[in-house]
């Protein structure tokens, strides 16, 4: 019997779709077992352990990339040859993959071989001339191959893109180059004023001294301003080593520049002792400039901000304050003798201790007659041994230690001096709100003072 034609039409169309539906089937399980086989693959690849691993997933894929770095990795430390050859094929395999040319560097590094490690810097700097560890690996290697021209031109580079390598730069760069050259070739067209004292500041600590002044006189000429932050390390560094006279110049600098804001009274400082005897000359960003020097003139006050106008700088010329166990300090009280502010110091713990809550260092000259004044008053100031002021030589050696008149009980605002001579080798001194422990009952010490007006005249000689 024959079948109607439409019938026909109808089982061949399910035929049809049938055969369609499990080659549809097929591809999908083909495509499946194919994902899983990549993925076995690099699962192998990425854990792989013995280059015997390697080898034999190799006859399966020749071309993966992924296999001969791991299998360069796998070699380098039993076989470095055979890990070049495997991790040059890898770079071949990707030229665009970063990793691979990194591996490379450093496996032809650790064999010796500068001419590969160098082709590889060049390579990732051509890859990613952004990345700033790829400049400091190529001007390393100049460094190393007597190329200096080219390591400074990196380095250079290597700063703009992160300040963050400077210590590592000038370390490399100290036994190489003397510090002009460096500065000029690698951080003068730097816009980052606060990296170019970070230099200075480098070669104080190193103990170059001469050479951090020069560099920084350059700064400060080509430089409108930076944090005084950046500069205070080597300021105090100058200041405690007792290069005084170079402290003195930065700190009129930094003045000149606004970074260290004038007080609005008894300006500080205001000229440094002649660079010359006999000259009347201090000397700035290189150039020099007609002063009197104010350290010995009369009436000039060189306590700075001595009326407690500003907030200190905890660093400088400026207040600082020493330990404060036990005290409460405020820089910025109110009722003042003159002025706004003034500084309150509260005992807020009954003790016996030595305390010196505030003090600052002073330029002085030698053999030099001073008088040191200041208004003070208290509230319930407990024991016999209250504050005072205390001057004190800033050298280990000085034998300077003068104490005014000691504030106790409860007292208005009043004066107190005390008058001193500077010794032959003393160049600055330690002025400071100082309580001494007490032997005498009651030893305890409470309550509250205050200081207000503070002042350093020189007093002509006797």
């Amino acid at each position: 019997m024959i079948r109607p034609q439409t019938e026909v039409t109808r089982t061949q169309t399910l035929l049809r779709a049938r055969a369609g539906a499990f080659l549809l089937l097929l591809a999908v399980a083909c495509t499946s077992l194919l994902v899983a086989a990549e993925a076995l693959l690099v699962g192998m690849t990425s854990s792989l352990e013995k280059p015997g691993e390697g080898l034999w997933l190799l006859a399966v894929d020749r071309n993966d990339p992924r296999l001969e770095d791991e299998l360069g990795q796998a070699y380098k430390e039993i076989n470095p040859t055979e890990s070049i050859l495997h991790l040059r094929r890898a770079t071949r395999l990707s030229p665009a993959s970063r990793l691979y040319w990194s591996d490379l560097e450093s496996a032809c590094e650790s064999v010796g071989d500068m001419q590969c490690a160098d082709q590889a810097r060049e390579r990732l700097l051509q890859l990613c001339p952004m990345v700033p560890a790829y400049h400091w690996l190529v001007a390393d290697s100049c460094l190393r191959s007597n190329r200096p021209a080219m390591a400074l031109e990196h380095f250079r580079r290597l700063l703009e893109l992160d300040p963050a390598y400077a210590l590592p730069v000038w370390s490399a760069l100290q036994s190489v180059l003397q510090p002009e050259p460096v500065f000029q070739e690698v951080l003068a067209d730097n816009p980052d004023a606060k990296l170019k004292v970070g230099y200075v500041d480098f070669l104080s600590a190193e103990g170059d001294n001469d050479a951090a002044l020069r560099i920084w006189r350059q700064v400060v000429a080509r430089s409108p301003s930076f944090p005084f932050s950046s500069a205070a390390p080597y300021l105090d560094r100058l200041i405690d080593t007792g290069r005084i006279e170079e402290a003195v110049n930065v700190w009129q600098d930094l003045m000149r520049l606004g970074i260290v804001a004038q007080p609005g009274v008894s300006p500080a400082l205001a000229a440094s002792p002649p660079a010359r005897a006999g000259s009347g000359k201090t000397f700035q960003g290189g150039a020099a400039r007609d002063e009197t020097p104010e350290l010995s003139k009369e009436g000039s006050n060189l306590i700075f901000n001595g009326d407690f106008e500003r907030s200190p700088l905890n660093a400088g010329f400026d207040w600082r304050t020493g330990s404060t166990t036990y005290l409460v300090v405020d820089f910025s009280a109110s009722g003042a003798y003159r002025g706004a502010h003034c500084l309150r110091v509260d005992f807020t713990v009954s003790r016996n201790d030595e305390y010196e809550p505030v003090y600052q260092i002073v330029p002085v000259l030698p053999r030099h007659a001073y008088r040191l004044e200041a208004f003070v008053r208290s509230q319930d100031i407990t024991s016999d041994t209250g504050p005072s002021l205390r001057v004190r030589d800033t050298q280990p050696a000085g034998s300077l230690d003068a104490v005014s008149e000691t504030l106790v009980g409860t007292t208005p605002w009043h004066l107190v001096r005390v008058s001193f001579r500077t010794g032959p080798q003393t160049r600055a001194v330690r002025i400071s709100f100082w309580r001494p422990r007490s032997r005498v009952f009651p030893t305890e010490i409470s309550g509250t003072s205050w200081l207000d007006a503070v002042s350093l005249r020189s007093e002509p000689d006797q």
